[in-house]
């Protein structure tokens, strides 16, 4: 019978530990795509045509924020649940990887329901459970491995200041 020696076993746990980061990266970065399909039609007329609050960032700046906070969340799931010290079981690991894509999927809807719908109520409301899940997201990642939640803590920072901008733009409008 063949079998493989430790050293072998070993170069083997670490591609695929570092093919789950890949993975988790093409997840933030789809969505971050999506986010940008759905985004880039409406800002030349709708978006340019809202009113907005003073602190409202120039929109070149969105792209680099969200490129960044996707490379740090992504690196940020990948340590939270590679290299946990908690002990936590395999169910606990899977509701936080759900957990981690259910952020992921409203990142999505809150483009689509603020830029594809031309909604920003209804965005606000998304983003509302965005940030409530980022929340929970960062109290697990810090209780796993606090350098997961120092990568994760900028992502919160900048939904809570979305949170205050759409919510002024739901206001102004």
């Amino acid at each position: 019978m063949f079998s493989f020696s430790d050293e072998t076993k070993a170069k083997l746990r670490n591609r695929v530990v570092w093919s789950r980061l890949v993975g988790w990266a093409l997840l933030c970065y789809a969505a971050a795509i999506y986010g940008g399909v759905v985004t880039a039609p409406a800002i030349p007329e709708w978006y340019a045509g809202l009113t907005k609050p003073w602190f409202s960032p120039p929109n070149w700046l969105f792209a680099p924020v969200w490129t960044t906070l996707y490379a740090m969340i992504a690196a940020a799931i990948w340590i939270a649940v590679e290299f946990d010290r908690s002990g936590a079981e395999k169910a606990q690991k899977l509701r936080l990887q759900l957990l981690f894509v259910f952020q992921m999927v409203l990142n999505g809807l809150w483009s689509w329901a603020f830029f594809g719908q031309k909604s920003p109520a209804i965005a606000l409301a998304i983003l509302a459970i965005l940030l409530l899940t980022g929340i929970v997201t960062l109290r697990i990642f810090a209780s796993r491995r606090p350098l997961a939640a120092w990568l994760f803590l900028p992502y919160v920072v900048w939904l809570s200041f979305a949170g205050l901008l759409n919510a002024a733009i739901v206001r102004l409008n």
